[in-house]
């Protein structure tokens, strides 16, 4: 019940972290947004149409701070260590092949982290679209 009020707050704008901050809690909080981040650049990373763009990026370092980035965009608390400045500009660094490629490593880590659809589809619209900002600002 609660996932259909947030998946249906989502596409409000203003306040959407307020209004799935349950539903960070409710997919495992912090340590499934960790989980999350790590299997999305692990991937990213390895994959040969992102090898130009994030072949040179430290996981260890970028990781982390993409994990507060979900967090913060979810509503968990977190403080989010990219501006909005910063999104918009790293999303530049990504041509639309490879904004592309970083989704479908989203999804397939979304799939690694719940099967709960509602919850996988109320994430990836929260993330998804300032998602290559987000990796782009982290380059």
């Amino acid at each position: 019940m609660a996932l259909v009020f947030v998946s249906a707050g989502l596409g409000t704008g203003q306040g959407i972290a307020q209004s799935i901050g349950g539903l960070f809690q409710l997919v495992g909080g912090m340590d499934t947004v960790k989980k999350l981040s790590t299997n999305v650049l692990q991937s990213a990373t390895k994959d040969p149409r992102l090898a130009g763009v994030l072949g040179k990026m430290d996981t260890s370092v970028a990781t982390p701070k993409l994990a507060d980035q979900f967090c913060a965009t979810l509503g968990g608390g977190c403080k989010a260590p990219l501006t909005e400045k910063q999104i918009a500009t790293g999303s530049s660094k990504l041509d639309a092949s490879q904004t592309d490629a970083l989704r479908e490593h989203f999804s397939s880590a979304l799939n690694t982290v719940t099967g709960n659809s509602m919850a996988k589809e109320a994430l990836a619209k929260a993330i998804t679209p300032k998602l290559a900002g987000m990796v782009g600002a982290l380059i």
